[in-house]
């Protein structure tokens, strides 16, 4: 074949269509990078997976692009974010909380409930006198203590009783006939020939079964003087309840 003929011969269809082909693999991706058009590219357009912590823009994501639910336990930094409690104290209260969300319980202490009564004047005879009141609630049993205090100035030579009770007169109880609601103890004083005042402290402990309504724990006194006349009794008395039994 001759050179003069080699090069007046025109290129192939499928030559050219060769040259194209390159010319669109080297050059036209670069052109579809920077001239797509505005909102061209959609979520068909992007392959699963192809978009990498990198290609987010910081603080692009918030909570409007989240789904209800996606972050869970295993997504939150558990040394920032306290998970969600795991249980609850069957009994006693929650003392604290793990950063797995399980619960450590400590048992809760008693109620205690308490007054303290002013100094009151007793008179002579067997007529009780208040000295002290505690309302206790239904539903729990009780550890009622009380401590009348009685100042006592008589004559001389008088003999002096005191006599208190600490008393829960109630209702009838859960489960059963009521126990005894009621325990008397007693001061006595022998007033010297110098007639000064002496005084003493009577200790009152009383068990309380549980009961369908409030119950009413009372300390009341009485004072007996021999001779009747001339002895002045006062007597003041804390009054306090300590729970036994948790509500039902």
């Amino acid at each position: 074949m001759r050179l003069k003929s080699l090069v007046r011969r025109r290129p192939s269809a499928p030559l050219v269509v060769s040259f194209a082909a390159l010319f669109v693999a080297l050059g036209g991706v670069g052109y579809a990078a920077t001239q797509l058009p505005p909102n061209s590219v959609g979520s068909a357009q992007l392959r699963n997976g192809s978009v990498g912590n990198f290609k987010l823009k910081f603080n692009s994501v918030g909570p409007r692009k989240i789904i209800n639910g996606a972050v869970g336990s295993q997504q939150v930094n558990a040394s920032q974010v306290q998970l969600r409690l795991l249980s609850s104290c069957s009994t006693g209260a929650i003392s604290g909380v793990a950063q797995s969300g399980n619960v450590t319980c400590s048992p809760t202490l008693p109620n205690e409930l308490g007054t303290s009564g002013s100094a009151v004047t007793v008179p002579a005879g067997s007529t009780s006198t208040t000295v002290a009141t505690k309302s206790l609630n239904a539903g729990s049993s009780y550890l009622v203590l009380a401590y009348p205090h009685a100042v006592i100035s008589g004559a001389s030579g008088q003999h002096v009783e005191v006599d208190c009770t600490l008393s829960v007169p109630s209702s009838s109880t859960n489960g059963g006939t009521p126990s005894s609601n009621t325990i008397t103890k007693s001061l006595t004083v022998n007033v010297g020939s110098s007639s000064q005042s002496e005084a003493g402290t009577i200790p009152l402990v009383l068990p309380v079964a549980s009961a369908t309504s409030a119950q009413t724990a009372t300390v009341g006194c009485t004072d007996t003087a021999t001779p009747s006349t001339g002895a002045t009794v006062t007597v003041d008395s804390t009054l306090n309840a300590i729970q036994t039994a948790s509500n039902s």
